[in-house]
Formats: C-alpha cells, sequence, structure tokens
C-alpha cells in the first residue's frame, strides 16, 4: 500500500514538474513574441533614415551656417565701414549699402529660419508657420534682386550716359530708387501669401505665374543692362588703348585691374542667374502642383550669392578698396 502510495505521489509530481514546464516554455514564447511585436512595431512607426542622408544633412547645416556667416561678416564689414566714413556717404555707396542691407537680411535668415523651423514639430511645409518661414525668405531673396537692379541700373547710366548721370541722379532720385527696390518686394509678396492661404487652385496658378514673371523679367533686364555696360567698357577700352599705345605699362596697368573687377561681376551674375534658374524651375513645379526638394543645394546657392555681391560691388570699388587697405594695414 505504502509503495503504491509512493508511485502516485512520484507520478503528481512529474506530471506537475511537466506542466511547469510546459507553463515556462509557454510563457517564454509569448514574451519573445511580445518584444519582437513591440521593436518592430516601433521601427515601422520612427524608422531610423540611413547613415548617408544624416551625413548629407549634417553636412548641410555645417555649410549653411558657415556661409550665413560669412555674409552676415562681409555685408555688415560694408555698412559699418560706410557709415563711420564720411567720405564713403556717395550716391552710388547708398545703392551699395542698400544691397549690403539686403544681403545681410538673406544671410539672417534664409539658413536660420529652416533651420528653427526643423526644431519645431509644428512648422511643416504646409503648416502657417512653414509657409510664413518660406514667404519671409523669398522677400529677402525679391529684395536681394531688386536692389541688385538698382545698383546696375545706376552703374549704367553712369557708363552709358555719364553727362546725364549728374542731372539724372539727384539726390531726391537716388532715395526714390532704394526705396523701391524695398517696396516693390514688399508689395508683390503681400498678396502672394493671401493667395496662397486662400487655398483657390486658380490663385495658386496666379501666384505661379506672377513669381515665374517677376523672376524672368528681372533676369533679362539684368543681363541686357551688364552686357551693354561690358559693350560700352571694352569700346572705351579699344579706343584708349590705341590713343595710348605708348605708354604700355599704364594701359597694361589699367586692364588688368578692369579684367579683374569685370571677372567677378561676370562671376556673381551668373551665380545670380543660377539662383533665379532654380527658383523658375520651382515656380513651374508649383504650376504643375509639384514640390521642388531642391534645398540642399538652392539655400546654400542663394547664401553664396548674397555673400559675393560685396565682393564684386564694394570691394572693386576705388574708394572703399583704398579705405580696407588704410584699415588693414595701417
Amino acid at each position: 500500500m505504502m509503495t503504491f502510495k509512493t508511485s502516485m505521489k512520484k507520478s503528481y509530481l512529474v506530471a506537475t514538474d511537466t506542466k511547469q514546464a510546459v507553463d515556462k516554455s509557454i510563457l517564454s514564447d509569448v514574451l519573445v513574441c511580445s518584444i519582437a511585436e513591440y521593436f518592430s512595431a516601433k521601427q515601422l512607426k520612427s524608422p531610423r533614415q540611413p547613415f548617408r542622408r544624416n551625413s548629407m544633412e549634417t553636412w548641410f547645416w555645417v555649410l549653411g551656417w558657415f556661409l550665413s556667416i560669412l555674409t552676415m561678416a562681409v555685408n555688415g564689414f560694408v555698412i559699418f565701414l560706410v557709415c563711420i566714413k564720411r567720405h564713403l556717404r556717395t550716391k552710388t555707396n547708398a545703392f551699395v549699402v542698400s544691397l549690403a542691407l539686403a544681403d545681410l537680411g538673406v544671410g539672417m535668415i534664409a539658413v536660420p529660419s529652416l533651420f528653427f523651423c526643423s526644431l519645431a514639430t509644428e512648422c511643416t511645409p504646409r503648416s502657417k508657420e512653414g509657409l510664413i518661414v518660406t514667404y519671409v525668405r523669398v522677400f529677402t531673396l525679391y529684395i536681394s534682386g531688386t536692389n541688385l537692379f538698382t545698383l546696375v541700373l545706376e552703374r549704367y547710366v553712369a557708363v552709358v550716359n555719364p553727362l546725364k548721370y549728374l542731372t539724372f541722379m539727384k539726390r531726391r532720385r537716388v532715395i526714390q530708387m532704394v526705396l523701391t527696390s524695398w517696396g516693390i518686394p514688399f508689395l508683390f509678396s503681400l498678396p502672394l501669401v493671401s493667395i496662397r492661404s486662400s487655398g483657390i487652385d486658380l490663385a495658386r496658378t496666379m501666384l505661379g505665374y506672377l513669381g515665374l514673371l517677376f523672376e524672368i523679367i528681372l533676369c533679362v533686364i539684368l543681363i541686357f543692362f551688364l552686357a551693354s555696360m561690358f559693350h560700352v567698357v571694352y569700346s572705351r577700352d579699344r579706343i584708349l588703348a590705341k590713343q595710348l599705345r605708348f605708354n604700355h605699362m599704364v594701359a597694361r596697368a589699367k586692364t588688368q585691374n578692369k579684367a579683374s573687377a569685370v571677372k567677378w561681376v561676370a562671376l556673381v551674375t551668373c551665380v545670380f542667374l543660377s539662383c533665379y534658374g532654380i527658383m523658375m524651375r520651382c515656380s513651374l513645379l508649383f504650376l504643375t502642383g509639384q514640390s521642388c526638394n531642391d534645398f540642399h543645394y538652392k539655400i546654400p546657392l542663394q547664401v553664396i550669392n548674397s555673400g559675393i555681391n560685396p565682393i564684386a560691388y564694394a570691394f572693386f570699388k576705388r574708394d572703399i578698396q583704398q579705405e580696407c587697405k588704410r584699415l588693414l594695414f595701417e
């Protein structure tokens, strides 16, 4: 009898241990499956970006901030130099300072606004904050373009019609041109914001056509003025070279100085046309209902354009060049 009870007890214990082992195995399988489902769901909700994309965006922000700081420093130096030196406050330098202020705004807004907007969770391209950031950036670019246009127009009148320059370019006319170069982008951008926020398809189409028309007109007129100036300057240089052949050293020095200035102006013009070419591409894509997705190279190119404008239009001017040498070497 005792042997039977002992065997029954052992059988019961073995069965209990087997059941516990099975329960533990099932529990471990359920736990493993739950952990796997958790991590797979987490990966689907927040997928990790590839290393190449993260690296590219890091270099974009590093390059963008470097170019922005450099642009602000160069344009700020031009504004500071003209403001503290009384003999630099001329009519031409008024346009130079106006362009430097516009380019300073591009350096302060283009990359920093995009950077802080990317940190905010609610600042998406379709949101109200994203639209404000976009239009402020476009507004500063249009201001830079119109100020460059007025500066080239002033130089065009001085080069092509030097006798009419003194009677045409009065102080009142300079103030009117500077205010116009700042007022046109503001009056142009204000209805664009209201049209874009209305959400009407016809209004958005008008927005794309207006932006494209503004950009094409600005580029065509700028190319015409610059080509006319270069033609007049080189024609006069050929005439002077024929009259002053006996003095080769003076003619060679002047030619080299003008050639370097012309190269910088040509470089700035190419960068400017590249920027507005990209903007025209965006306007065309906007008309077709597509997005640009080109800020990785569009924004740095726009900041570079604002950074090299003072080099071509300010530092090659004789009065500013002499003042810079005096500050650096004395």
